[in-house]
C-alpha cells in the first residue's frame, strides 16, 4: 500500500527480558524444570508460549538455545536397540537429566537481525538458514528474538486489516 509504513523487525520481535534463561554449565533437569514452566505460565490468552529457552555462558552472552526437540533429540539411542523395553525410557531420561546444557543445546550461531531490518529479512533467514529463532541486535547487543509465530501474527493481522 502507498504511504503505508512498514513494521520493523523491533516491532514485532520478544523482547530478550521476556524468555527464560539458562547457562551453559546447567544441567538438563534443571533447564527442563526452567522450560516447561517457562511454556506452560505462557499459555495466556493472546500470547504464545516459549519453546525454548536462551542459553548465555558465564560472561552472560547468548550463545544457544535449548527446546523441546533438542531435549527430546538427545534421548537418541546409540547403537543396537535393547533387547528388553521394560524400564528402559526411565533409564535413558534419567540418565539424560545429568547432562550439562552445553552438551544439548543448539549454537546461536552468527545469524542475526539489526533492529530496524525489514520483516522480509526476517522471513528470508528463518527459512532460508531453517532457524526457529533470530536475534535482533541494536548497537551490537541482543534486545530480542524474532520466530515465525510473530511474523505469521503479523501476516494475519496485515491481511485482515486489508482485506477488502
Amino acid at each position: 500500500m502507498p504511504g503505508h509504513l512498514e513494521k520493523k523487525v523491533k516491532d514485532i520481535m520478544v523482547p530478550i527480558q521476556d524468555y527464560a534463561t539458562v547457562f551453559l554449565e546447567n544441567s538438563l533437569r534443571d533447564a527442563m524444570f526452567v522450560l516447561k514452566n517457562t511454556f506452560y505460565a505462557g499459555c495466556t490468552a493472546g500470547s504464545e508460549p516459549h519453546r525454548s529457552v536462551l542459553v548465555f555462558d558465564k560472561e552472560k552472552r547468548l550463545v544457544g538455545t535449548l527446546s523441546f526437540r533438542d531435549v527430546i533429540g538427545s534421548l537418541q539411542i546409540p547403537g543396537d536397540l535393547p533387547k528388553h523395553w521394560e524400564g528402559f525410557f526411565t533409564r535413558l531420561c534419567l540418565a539424560h537429566a545429568h547432562k550439562k546444557v552445553k552438551d544439548v543445546m543448539r549454537p546461536i550461531g552468527t545469524v542475526s537481525l539489526n533492529a530496524n531490518d525489514n520483516i522480509i529479512n526476517a522471513i528470508y533467514l528463518l527459512l532460508n538458514q531453517d532457524l526457529d529463532l533470530v536475534p535482533v541486535l541494536e548497537h551490537g547487543n541482543v534486545i530480542g528474538m524474532v520466530r515465525p509465530v510473530e511474523i505469521f501474527k503479523e501476516v494475519s493481522e496485515l491481511v485482515e486489516e486489508n482485506a477488502f
